[in-house]
């Protein structure tokens, strides 16, 4: 007998969404500071850049690995 209700979504397979949110808001810092350049930007630009590049190897992680949680 099942029990009523949708199924219930791990984190494996939201982990890619919410990793994809952080990127687009770390990529709107990357953009502003590309494109406003305010006295001594390099600094933060490149620190936001490597930030950037970090997580989008976490998102293509993410991504391979969404099913990782399901048949428990």
């Amino acid at each position: 007998m099942q029990k009523g209700g949708p199924p219930q979504t791990g984190w494996a397979a939201m982990r890619p969404v919410l990793v994809g949110f952080a990127i687009v808001a770390d990529a709107f810092a990357v953009g502003s500071l590309a494109i406003v350049r305010p006295e001594h930007w390099l600094a933060p630009f490149l620190a936001f850049g490597i930030v950037l590049g970090g997580m989008v190897a976490f998102e293509i992680w993410a991504i391979r690995h969404r099913r990782d949680d399901e048949g428990r």
